[in-house]
């Protein structure tokens, strides 16, 4: 009985935090999220099976986090916003540039404290180490670390092991 009385009592968490305190624009099945985000409001669209550590920072003009990914605590998504080449005006007012976006694709794992700028897209099951910041877009099962994010290895060690990892996530079902 108290086993249940958790279970209930953590969906309606997540209720509350996607609808109301986050207000996210989709959330899948199976989300967890940690405290005190900063979420830019109906902007980020989440997968299933997705884990967001606490004190995460999501802002940017749309944040698309596929399925199986994790964001450790601190992990920042930010960027692109401020213009800094206009002869002659401050930056504070010199307005925004194009925004683009961040996508992370499906079972990434993004490390603590990693700083991800807008317009980079994290490749299926890349993994950046804590501390990175990524400037540009990961190549998928690749691990990615330092400032700025450069190439360590490959996730995996051939090709094969790829293909049977990806047919061993698309087994996964999604719990409620």
């Amino acid at each position: 009985m108290r086993k249940l009385i958790k279970e209930i009592l953590k969906k309606i968490r997540i209720l509350f935090v996607v609808n109301f305190k986050y207000r996210f624009a989709e959330v899948g099945k199976n989300f967890y999220c940690g405290k005190n985000l900063l979420v830019k409001p109906n902007s980020v669209y989440i997968g299933n099976n997705v884990f967001i550590g606490n004190y995460c920072h999501l802002s940017v003009p749309k944040l698309e986090i596929h399925d199986f990914v994790m964001l450790a605590s601190n992990v920042a998504v930010v960027g692109g916003d401020h213009r800094f080449d206009v002869v002659g005006i401050p930056i504070i007012f010199a307005g925004r540039g194009e925004q683009k976006g961040v996508v992370i694709e499906k079972d990434a794992w993004i490390g603590h404290g990693s700083i991800i700028l807008d317009g980079a897209t994290i490749g299926e099951g890349a993994i950046i180490a804590a501390g990175s910041v990524v400037t540009k877009s990961v190549p998928p099962y690749t691990v990615y670390g330092g400032v700025p994010a450069r190439k360590i290895k490959d996730r995996f060690n051939n090709p094969e092991d790829i293909k049977r990892h990806k047919e061993a996530l698309s087994k996964f079902k999604v719990s409620t």
